[in-house]
């Protein structure tokens, strides 16, 4: 895709988040460019920002720079099942009649 297509639409979701409390606006637009955007796209994101960014508000620099660095914790997306202090749920019911036997 050309840059300034990706430029017009990542602009386009910055303008949506920027009346967001700043900090709530930057998770924002990185996680909808996260979830929406294939890789090629964010790819040309990455590499128009490594050329300077020009064109992108800098609302939408300022989020993807913090999102092109990472997970801000170690191992972030990792959960420890065992160390959870969550209940522990019920087995399904399959009985006649029981909630999950239909």
């Amino acid at each position: 895709m050309e840059v300034p297509t990706v430029v017009r639409m990542a602009n386009q979701i910055t303008e949506f988040f920027a009346v967001y409390p700043k900090e709530e606006a930057l998770d924002g637009i990185a996680k909808h460019i996260h979830a929406t955007w294939e890789p090629r796209l964010r790819n040309a994101l990455k590499a128009h920002l490594d050329a300077g960014g020009a064109g992108l508000k800098p609302l939408c620099i300022e989020a993807m720079k913090g999102y092109f660095k990472g997970p801000k914790a170690p191992n972030a997306r990792r959960v420890d099942p065992t160390k959870s202090d969550a209940p522990k749920g019920a087995e399904p019911s399959f009985a006649i009649g029981g909630g999950d036997g239909g």
